[in-house]
């Protein structure tokens, strides 16, 4: 979240040279736009900086953890958060611990209007929410094992390292983020472990970033070591891995690293539906014209998709091919151009 905040303040020159500096690493560019000497060797300095604290964070592990609340009002109103740059902050005269969280976000105003919050330190064994914590959508608990605190209503992780039950002690605006601070006011020893345990439990860790959240490094990690659910593998989670791997990589090598990654998830779940080469490059092909169209500068994977909804429609791809050509093996095993009409050369955006 630091880098990130980093990225945002800095000054850079053009919108162009810093989407290419991301994507290829280019460290030179040509513009049409007037510019001082000055001003591009400040912004070039500046890029090489974020670059070099990147690299040293990179290094650095992270834990993982889930920030809950709920409406004051009514607790059934509960909300989540994945959250970095966790922190504890000091001991005395009372112990405070911060976190980040992106503004705006539903779980930004429950926070601001509850006042009071559980942070859970996740164990090894919760990808799954980490993964369902980082996603916007309105049932987040689902599937999700918890219980309500019954002193304050807050709702509890169950298998964590241990969870902390904080209020609020200051808020400070940075950027497109909120910086918490909150005082601890009771801490839960968790049980995060299978054989329930707690000096068993090992924290979530998370490191070698790149480009990515903490959100979206859990997600990759599960999609990379094939952990993730099948019940959560659907085509909108094709699509998250394909954006992770098209922004760090470029279209060239991200495609043989997506590709492989589906085909070994496939081979794993042989009960699943077979790979398709075909399906498979349209889609890359789609999600990378959206990158490239895309004029916000961020690492949010679901304003990306708010801002390219075609992408999630399973659909699209029978615009441009027939079900006939589809169903072929040739199209199964290697990649076909389609046969009704061209792909696209730009997607409609809702920006």
């Amino acid at each position: 979240m630091l880098l990130r905040r980093l990225t945002q303040t800095a000054t850079l020159n053009n919108r162009q040279y810093q989407k290419a500096y991301r994507y290829t690493g280019i460290r030179s560019f040509f513009s049409t736009q007037k510019v001082s000497t000055e001003d591009g060797e400040k912004g070039r300095m500046n890029i090489r900086v974020i670059e070099d604290v990147r690299g040293i964070m990179r290094k650095v592990p992270q834990p993982v953890v889930a920030v809950t609340t709920c409406s004051p009002e009514d607790p059934t109103q509960r909300r989540g958060i994945t959250v970095s740059s966790f922190t504890s902050i000091c001991l005395h005269p009372e112990p405070l611990v911060s976190f980040c969280v992106r503004t705006p976000s539903r779980a930004s105003e429950l926070l601001h209007s509850s006042g009071k919050m559980v942070v859970n330190v996740l164990s090894h064994e919760q990808v799954q929410q980490s993964i369902a914590f980082s996603s916007p959508g309105s049932d987040q608990f689902k599937d999700i094992p918890f219980y309500d605190d019954p002193s304050t209503g807050l709702p509890v992780l169950m298998g964590t390292v241990g969870s902390m039950y904080c209020k609020t002690f200051k808020v400070l605006k940075l950027g497109d983020h909120e910086l918490w601070i909150t005082q601890v006011l009771k801490v839960d020893e968790g049980v995060g472990s299978t054989e329930g345990r707690c000096e068993e439990g090992q924290p979530l860790l998370y490191h070698d970033r790149r480009y990515r959240s903490v959100g979206e490094q859990v997600f990759m990690k599960a999609f990379e070591d094939s952990t993730l659910d099948t019940s959560q593998w659907t085509h909108r989670a094709h699509v998250r891995m394909a954006w992770n791997h098209l922004r760090e990589l470029g279209i060239r090598d991200a495609s043989t690293v997506i590709k492989r990654t589906i085909r070994t998830h496939f081979e794993k779940n042989p009960n699943k539906l077979k790979y398709h080469d075909t399906i498979s490059s349209f889609y890359i092909h789609l999600v990378d014209l959206a990158i490239r169209q895309d004029d916000h500068d961020n690492d949010d994977f679901f304003g990306f998709i708010e801002r390219f909804p075609v992408l999630v429609d399973r659909t699209i791809i029978q615009q441009y091919y027939s079900s006939s050509l589809l169903a072929s093996d040739k199209a199964r095993e290697q990649f076909v151009p389609p046969d009704l009409k061209p792909f696209p050369a730009q997607l409609p955006s809702s920006s």
